[in-house]
């Protein structure tokens, strides 16, 4: 039986962006396994442990949510121009901190407001690419000729 995967999109360009929650629930499609925040850097396994802990105050969880799917997104053929001095800047801000709850980092989330609104805009669309409405999935031939029956 053969078996294709399809590729839907609304973008002309074929490139798009989805949000940190996206990527936490779809860790097999992600384009790296591996990303620095701020100088240290976090396996897979570890950036999802951070996705998966609420933000609960901690401004430098609220800002690597966003830094993460940011950094998803560029990694998967975004734009990195658009918000390449944002995700500078947040690097920089991090520094050698430790995201929860792989280390005790904090930042205050009056410190990442403005930053986290640029990654945020940027990983929902509202900058340089779509968001994404659509995600691959895999059908059998089989199953493609169903719909058309």
């Amino acid at each position: 039986e053969y078996s294709s995967t399809i590729v839907a999109s609304t973008n002309p360009h074929g490139v798009c962006v989805f949000t940190q929650g996206y990527w936490k629930n779809h860790p097999e499609l992600w384009p790296v396994m591996s990303l620095t925040l701020g100088t240290v850097s976090y396996t897979q396994a570890q950036l999802l442990a951070i996705l998966a802990k609420p933000a609960a105050g901690n401004g430098l969880l609220i800002l690597a949510h966003q830094l993460i799917a940011t950094k998803l997104n560029i990694a998967n053929g975004g734009d990195p121009g658009v918000v390449a001095a944002t995700v500078a800047a947040a690097d920089a801000l991090i520094g050698g901190l430790v995201v929860p709850p792989v280390g005790s980092g904090y930042l205050t989330p009056a410190s990442v407001s403005a930053l986290t609104q640029v990654l945020d805009d940027y990983n929902n669309g509202l900058i340089a690419l779509e968001h994404c409405t659509t995600a691959t999935q895999t059908s059998t031939w089989g199953q493609i000729k169903g719909l058309y029956r």
